[in-house]
């Protein structure tokens, strides 16, 4: 075999292999990685309910209001040897006050999944392709009791004042009633923009009556303004 044969053989297998390693765009695109975008500088406001209920405190049904910025920050090499984001949080009581950091988080997309590090809780929140058949355990890599998500009204148009988006996903994570609890935890994500709306309820309750708590917690997020 001559040179020239031996080149253009050794170039044809060169580019099969690269090809091969390039995912298509259109594959890409079909797994919807657009519903948790992550770039740096990229922030999210909130506005935040939360509701403590226990029966044997001095307020048993104590309710806080308060807003949440989260932000997308420096990267840094996780313990697993993988390339994250900081996930910076900021708090304020009221739209008049100024911001200060409560705590930082990490995020990554990796492997087909979005993570979220929430207090050294590693949480899977999203898990690609965002299908009615994709079902995954958000707890698989935590101590926390298994999960199992699921996605509901997918690529579905939502507005809520200033938001709006024609393609969003219901993410429900815990649907449960019993004589004595009550779990209700879902998020939506809409494509390009990230977190609209978290609603989460992990309460115990009396003779199925979902208004009569002993314990529990409530947290509600709404998306007041986001920028990329």
């Amino acid at each position: 075999m001559n040179r020239t044969v031996l080149f253009f053989f050794t170039t044809i297998l060169l580019f099969a292999s690269s090809c091969k390693k390039q995912p298509a765009p259109a594959l890409i695109s079909s797994f919807h990685y657009g519903y948790y975008p992550i770039k740096k500088g990229s922030f999210w406001i909130y506005q935040v309910t939360e509701i403590i209920h226990d029966e044997n405190a001095a307020i048993p049904h104590d309710t806080l209001s308060y807003q949440l910025k989260t932000e997308i920050g420096d990267t840094l090499i996780d313990n697993e040897g993988r390339i994250v984001n900081r996930f910076n949080r900021y708090t304020r009581s009221s739209s008049f006050s100024s911001w200060v950091i409560s705590d930082v988080w990490t995020t990554v997309v990796s492997e087909n999944r979005a993570e979220l590090v929430e207090e050294n809780i590693r949480r899977v929140v999203l898990r690609f392709p965002v299908k009615t058949a994709t079902i995954w355990d958000p707890n698989q890599f935590n101590f926390l009791p298994p999960l199992q998500a699921y996605y509901e009204y997918i690529h579905k148009p939502f507005s809520f004042g200033t938001i709006q988006s024609d393609s969003t996903v219901h993410v429900i994570s815990a649907k449960e009633l019993t004589l004595v609890s009550y779990k209700n935890q879902y998020e939506v994500y809409a494509k390009q923009i990230g977190l609209v709306k978290k609603y989460y309820k992990d309460l115990q309750i009396s003779n199925f009556d979902t208004l009569n708590i002993s314990q529990g917690k409530e947290l509600y997020f709404s998306l007041l303004e986001y920028g990329h």
